[in-house]
């Protein structure tokens, strides 16, 4: 009874046919996860670039123009959804504003416009975000672009009792421009 239980031991060390199939079982989980979140993160970083695209974008149409209307800044809004192209921007917020320096450097609105028609900045007051040293010139004026988007991975509903961080990630963009044709942007 012994020996058959040694040949039976020493014939299923020699054995290697399933070796393969197991330890592709022992990996491919890994692999499946590796795979997803390689996808995850292209996408989160395609849509990151493009939420940057979209104030570029915007800022700089509105700092080619001497002056904008209404009209003009709702049609260069509906740019971000051709810009954000195949993803949905339904959900980001694009704030376009025009700020004056005074002589001692003090920062304040000359207008601001978003993709709804608001004004989100109010006039005459400090705009509401830091704006760079760089940008900041007595008697002169920017243009600020700001965009804000939230992007929900696909695969967040499955890893949310894992990582609860996964189930959306902010992304923003914001640019300073100076006005190319004139000292000052100015809204009609």
């Amino acid at each position: 009874m012994r020996t058959n239980r040694v040949s039976l031991f020493i014939r299923l060390q020699k054995n290697t046919r399933g070796v393969a199939a197991v330890e592709f079982a022992l990996i491919l989980p890994f692999l499946i996860i590796l795979l997803i979140g390689m996808a995850e993160a292209t996408t989160g970083l395609n849509q990151n670039r493009k939420v940057a695209q979209v104030a570029s974008s915007i800022g700089d149409m509105v700092a080619r123009a001497t002056s904008v209307s209404s009209t003009s800044l709702a049609d260069l809004m509906k740019a971000r959804t051709y810009i954000m192209e195949p993803y949905d921007a339904s959900n980001m917020t694009v704030i376009v504003a025009s700020v004056s320096f005074d002589k001692d450097k003090k920062a304040t609105v000359d207008w601001s416009a978003d993709q709804s028609g608001g004004t989100p900045w109010a006039k005459d007051q400090a705009p509401p975000i830091t704006i760079p040293d760089g940008a900041i010139a007595a008697n002169k004026s920017i243009i600020v672009c700001q965009t804000k988007y939230t992007y929900v991975p696909m695969f967040a509903s499955l890893a949310q009792n894992i990582f609860p961080r996964a189930t959306s990630i902010d992304m923003s963009g914001v640019v300073f421009l100076r006005p190319r044709l004139t000292t000052k942007v100015t809204k009609t």
